[in-house]
C-alpha cells in the first residue's frame, strides 16, 4: 500500500499520486481521472472498480476519496463549493484548474454533512 494509485489492464498502465487526483468521473464502462493540472486520463474501468482499487492500494489517502452518487468520486482536498439547489459540487486546485460536477441533492447533502462533521471541534454539539 502507498500514496500512489496504479491502474493497469492488459494493454495499459497509469500511475498517479493520490493527491494529484481531483476526481474520477463515470462514463459508461470507462472512467475519466481528472488531475489537478487539468489533464484527463480515460481508463477502461468502471467507477466501482476504481473505488475498489483506491480502497485496496491507498493507505490513509483513501479517506480523501468520497463517492458521490453513481457518477463520480471526488477528492475532498479539492472541494470548493457544494450547492444543493443547483445540484453541483465544484472542485478547485491550487494550480487554478476547476471541475464542476452534477450530483443528486441526497448525495450532496451527505457530502456536505460529512465535511461539516469533519471540521467540528471535538466535544462540540452544534
Amino acid at each position: 500500500m502507498s500514496d500512489e494509485l496504479i491502474i493497469s489492464n492488459t494493454t495499459e498502465l497509469l500511475r498517479v499520486q493520490a493527491q494529484d487526483v481531483m476526481c474520477i468521473k463515470a462514463d459508461g464502462n470507462y472512467s475519466s481521472i481528472v488531475l489537478n493540472d487539468g489533464e484527463e486520463c480515460v481508463v477502461g474501468f468502471q467507477l466501482g472498480q476504481l473505488e475498489q482499487l483506491i480502497d485496496d492500494q491507498l493507505d490513509e489517502k483513501k479517506n480523501d476519496f468520497i463517492r458521490i452518487g453513481r457518477g463520480a468520486i471526488v477528492n475532498r482536498r479539492y472541494l470548493f463549493r457544494i450547492s444543493l439547489p443547483k445540484q453541483l459540487v465544484a472542485l478547485r486546485s491550487s494550480l487554478g484548474h476547476k471541475v464542476v460536477l452534477q450530483a443528486s441533492k441526497d448525495a450532496l447533502r451527505l457530502l456536505k454533512q460529512m465535511l461539516e462533521e469533519s471540521v467540528k471541534p471535538n466535544g462540540s454539539n452544534g
